[in-house]
């Protein structure tokens, strides 16, 4: 029986507030059964809300980023763009113009919310004022507007606490594909407080903003050090429609696509090889090294989806612990100090740092790549280097398959390293490192606006003001 726990509850309190008639044990855990005592009596999410809607998309297609933005295409939010509460939009996709025209519900509103509620029915973002106003958002998110400004961060700040995920954590249904229906997201118990402790909420809320802008800034200044000091800012490799190459080199290589041969692919190679050089073999020890299930127990666990934000640094001591028994198969040790790289598509440009600690291992999939450097290389040096428009250009062209296309570790390796970077390396590793001070900032901010609303649910509101005025 360790590590289960017992619900007993009244047949009243099993149909409270339980219109769907639910049963499960999912449904009765005690940490929601214990956020709803104390929330009962509050007013409901729909009460908050001005406007809400998902949007059903049929047979949109997805188009690449690069084809896109030239066309001045829409863009198309995803949730793996969503890191909660921030949006980056850098990576967006885009779709078709029709798409914009058909569906007018979809389009995205400065201040709006949204809320994941189908795949893993977690993060949740605030739509900034100065996000690219022709974008769709994913049918995975529920869009909505809250009726008074000042709910606005209280209502996210709620849903991130402790109290909110527990509840809206039960309300997820089917087992393979969770999902939160409006009727239930709606009837979710909301906390009423007063202007004054809204208002500060929403205080600590504009200033992670801002911390988090000054993370970004700082991560876009370390990449245009690294492409002017290798002359190529502003530089666009030639991408024509059409071209030839001799048998002998697809022979050679193995390949007959045709993104292998790309021109853009051979004309980055030319430009980084026509400097003084080493290979990034030559740079770094890709690590093939697996963990040794019997003699750990516990487990920092690394996944694709937990390097999707392009502007976090590091992969840092946040993440979950958990037992090694739970890995289902053979993974990948990462060290403090290694550079992650997905070989997967959908992860290219999301490179990060491991900064966990020694005494827990960190492990990942056998797709990424993880790259130790040797002496006189940085680790956001390298980093900053493999996110760079020519490497990106060059993995790019690299993938080959269908469903899952992906490059090869010889693609990655065999790309020249410039040693005009090594007299850079100092300003670029101090922007990185100011972006990764920025951005703990920014979440020690989050952190603060989330305890107070859990502060003042269960000590009252004037523990939380006492809370918010500390120092962060």
């Amino acid at each position: 029986m360790e590590g289960l726990e017992i619900t007993e509850l009244n047949l009243s309190e099993v149909r409270e507030e339980n219109q769907t008639k639910r049963i499960d044990p999912e449904f009765f855990r005690k940490d929601a059964q214990k956020a709803y005592a104390r929330l009962r009596h509050h007013r409901r999410f729909a009460d908050l809300v001005k406007t809400g809607y998902r949007v059903i998309y049929e047979s949109t297609e997805i188009i690449e980023r690069a084809e896109g933005v030239p066309l001045g295409l829409p863009f198309f939010l995803q949730a793996a763009d969503l890191e909660t509460p921030f949006i980056h939009d850098e990576s967006m996709a885009c779709v078709a113009e029709s798409d914009w025209e058909r569906y007018p519900k979809g389009r995205i509103q400065p201040g709006e919310i949204l809320i994941e509620v189908k795949g893993k029915a977690e993060k949740v973002a605030i739509v900034p004022d100065d996000f690219p106003r022709k974008t769709l958002v994913t049918g995975t998110c529920y869009k909505l507007q809250v009726q008074d400004p000042l709910d606005k961060h209280l209502l996210v700040s709620f849903l991130l606490c402790r109290y909110g995920q527990a509840l809206k954590e039960r309300l997820k249904t089917n087992l393979l594909i969770s999902f939160i229906s409006k009727d239930d997201l709606y009837s979710l118990p909301v906390p009423q407080f007063s202007d004054g402790l809204k208002r500060r909420i929403s205080e600590a809320f504009v200033k992670s903003e801002e911390w988090q802008k000054d993370s970004i800034r700082l991560q876009a200044a370390a990449e245009y050090t690294l492409l002017k000091a290798m002359g190529l800012e502003g530089w666009h490799p030639p991408e024509p429609l059409t071209y030839t190459r001799c048998a002998s080199e697809a022979l050679a290589a193995q390949r007959i696509d045709s993104d292998f041969f790309a021109p853009a692919r051979y004309a980055t190679l030319e430009k980084l090889a026509a400097m003084p050089h080493r290979l990034l073999r030559e740079c770094c020890n890709s690590v093939r090294e697996l963990i040794d299930s019997s003699k750990s127990q516990g487990i920092a666990m690394v996944r694709n989806f937990d390097v999707t934000d392009a502007l976090k640094p590091s992969l840092d001591d946040s993440k979950e612990i958990v037992d090694v028994g739970e890995l289902g198969s053979t993974k990948k040790l990462m060290k403090p100090g290694d550079v992650v790289i997905s070989r997967l598509r959908s992860y290219l440009r999301q490179i990060a740092v491991v900064r966990t600690s020694k005494s827990v291992p960190t492990v990942g999939s056998t797709e990424f790549i993880v790259l130790r450097p040797k002496k006189g290389i940085s680790p956001e040096l390298l980093q900053v280097f493999l996110r760079s428009q020519p490497v990106q250009t060059i993995l790019k062209y690299c993938q080959e398959g269908n469903q899952h296309p992906r490059f090869g570790e010889s693609n990655l390796l065999e790309i020249p390293f410039p040693e005009v970077l090594l007299e850079h390396s100092e300003e670029i590793i101090t922007h990185i490192r100011q972006a990764h001070a920025a951005r703990q900032q920014a979440q020690a901010l989050l952190a603060k606006a989330k305890r107070a609303v859990e502060v003042a649910i269960e000590e009252g509101e004037e523990a939380a003001l006492i809370l918010l005025a500390g120092k962060s």
